[in-house]
């Protein structure tokens, strides 16, 4: 029954370890005149919505792109974030994650996200490196990447702070 109790907290503390920011990655706003495959990406990922004119349309202006090579094989992957009000909620942006197969952009997973808090991590699924969204853990599954809810860790008990601030 010791070695149960013990091996809860040394493996809680490998997946915090592994979900460590290991690099930012920079989403820059996009120009006016995008290059030619995020343009047909934001096109067909967003049909009428992007550059629609109407509500809840959006622009160029109003989109956020980043480049990071996820699975080591010496390409960078796109990221895509959209930052239009009509888009955002409380966990943030649209995120969407696209590889490059040689002809264009492929969707590989979405989430959502804010500009400055997009991370990839240390851990490593299938050779991809998982993504931290801030609202989402972004982990990869063979095929894509799959979203689920960020939870914050638990504060640890010896915290007097934490245990003061915890509900009652």
């Amino acid at each position: 029954m010791t070695a149960l109790l013990w091996a809860a907290p040394a493996s809680a503390a490998f997946a915090q370890t592994l979900l460590q920011p290991l690099a930012q990655v920079g989403l820059q706003p996009l120009s006016e005149s995008p290059p030619a495959d995020i343009d047909a990406l934001l096109r067909a990922q967003w049909p009428g919505y992007y550059r629609g004119g109407g509500d809840p349309s959006f622009t160029p202006a109003q989109v956020r792109v980043g480049r990071i090579d996820l699975d080591g094989d010496g390409v960078a992957e796109l990221l895509v974030l959209l930052e239009a009000p009509d888009w955002h909620s409380l966990d943030g942006g649209p995120l969407l994650v696209a590889r490059w197969d040689g002809k264009a952009w492929q969707p590989v997973g979405w989430a959502y996200g804010d500009a400055d808090g997009v991370y990839a991590t240390a851990e490593r699924l299938g050779g991809w490196a998982s993504i931290d969204t801030g609202s989402f853990w972004l982990r990869w599954d063979g095929r894509a990447y799959r979203a689920e809810a960020a939870t914050p860790p638990e504060p640890a008990p010896s915290d007097p702070a934490a245990a003061e601030a915890a509900p009652r």
